[in-house]
């Protein structure tokens, strides 16, 4: 009986040892379990801390590419513009030349009509050398007959001068008959003498107006010469200028093939820009608030004029997108920007396209962009709620006035902020 004591006695220790031993088990257990829970939030704090060391090592590295596409953009623009001042400055080169070249055409036309007159009035001045020279042969011979014919009277009256003068007196019946026949044959000397006189001043006057003919003849031939000198001359001139305009439309061609590749280069720049400015609205963290974007509302309250749309537009100025991703509202110089939902702040910094900028991230993968502002009002990480003051209007980065420029991103896309607002 006192050995059945002693056992049972042994037996209740072990199993109060047990007790104890299993009571203190689950204790450990849940003392490992609570610290490995603890190790557990803090390296997913850890992680989350990571991710946004991460995440901003990224947006510095798409903000720096970003600014480096902005300067190849800055560059090409520079390039195209500085093409088109030398394609309009071979234009208007190539024009003064196809100019010139007109002017030559028309004084090339001119002097053909000219040398065309003086070939008229060359063959018209041959001619009257020509019916001169017959009038004077025929006035040569004229003076050769009345001169034989006189001279065979002369000869005559010398040769027979008695007889002559007999029979003169045997016919007459009186003297006044007499006289009369004297007078005849004094007459007849006197009417030799003067036709000869006359002929002698035709033959002259003739042979003068010959001369003179043949010397206008030589001034015109010389004139002709001339004007056929000066014909050759603008021919030459013509030929050297249709030359430098053919190099000129070389030149052209050739700066144009070269604007066209620069803008070529261009598009490719800004699609890789817009690709670019889509990986920074990606990795802005859009869920980094985990409230619901539902309604946003105006962000610059009492200015309610779009002074440029989404979407296509004319360059406004060097520099600036003509994809517009997002609408401008004409505003004066430090009025205020509201938030336009409740969010956190991704971005608060300067770019030189954007200027001082702001992105806000509102969850359910939609964030707003506010650019071009002259001062920020939140920093990166703070979390804003909607109609809170968080930036001022201005004209910063590339801008052709006070105004903001606000913009939507949906999924890490921009799109048309009148949607929402």
């Amino acid at each position: 009986m006192h050995l059945y004591r002693k056992y049972i006695k042994q037996g209740l220790a072990v199993l109060l040892l047990l007790l104890i031993i299993f009571s203190c088990v689950p204790s450990v257990y849940a003392t490992e379990d609570s610290e490995e829970k603890t190790k557990t939030s803090e390296e997913k704090e850890a992680d989350k801390n990571d991710e946004k060391e991460d995440n901003s090592e990224e947006l510095e590295a798409l903000e720096d590419e970003r600014q480096q596409t902005l300067e190849a953009i800055d560059s090409l623009k520079n390039s195209i513009s500085n093409v088109q001042k030398d394609i309009d400055s071979l234009k208007s080169e190539k024009n003064s030349i196809q100019s010139y070249i007109n002017q030559l055409d028309k004084k090339m036309s001119t002097l053909a009509s000219e040398i065309e007159k003086f070939e008229v009035q060359i063959e018209e001045k041959v001619t009257d050398i020509e019916d001169t020279k017959k009038e004077l042969e025929e006035v040569k011979i004229a003076c050769d007959k009345q001169y034989e014919s006189m001279k065979m009277r002369i000869q005559f009256i010398y040769e027979n001068p008695s007889e002559s003068l007999f029979e003169m007196l045997l016919s007459t019946q009186n003297i006044a008959e007499l006289i009369n026949r004297a007078d005849y044959v004094a007459s007849m000397s006197k009417y030799d003498r003067d036709m000869m006189n006359k002929l002698i001043e035709t033959i002259e006057e003739i042979a003068l107006k010959e001369e003179t003919l043949e010397a206008e003849l030589e001034e015109l031939k010389m004139m002709q010469d001339e004007l056929e000198a000066q014909k050759k001359k603008v021919g030459a001139s013509i030929n050297a200028k249709k030359g430098e305009l053919t190099a000129k439309a070389n030149e052209l061609g050739s700066a144009t093939a070269d604007q066209n590749e620069y803008k070529k280069q261009l598009e490719e720049q800004e699609r890789q820009l817009s690709e670019i400015e889509d990986q920074i609205a990606r990795a802005a963290n859009p869920d980094a608030y985990q409230g619901s974007a539902t309604g946003f509302i105006w962000p610059c309250p009492g200015y309610t004029r779009i002074s440029s749309y989404f979407g296509p537009r004319p360059q406004p100025v060097p520099g600036a997108s003509t994809n517009h991703k997002g609408v401008d509202l004409a505003a004066p110089y430090g009025s205020a920007i509201l938030a336009s939902a409740a969010g956190v702040v991704t971005t608060s910094t300067y770019s030189r396209s954007a200027g001082n900028y702001i992105v806000i991230a509102h969850g359910n993968g939609m964030s707003t962009v506010y650019m071009h502002a002259s001062a920020l009002l939140v920093s990166v990480g703070e979390t804003v709620s909607q109609g809170q003051t968080i930036a001022k209007v201005g004209s910063t980065g590339y801008s052709s006035g006070n105004h903001l420029h606000f913009g939507v991103i949906k999924n890490g896309s921009y799109v048309n902020p009148l949607n929402y607002i």
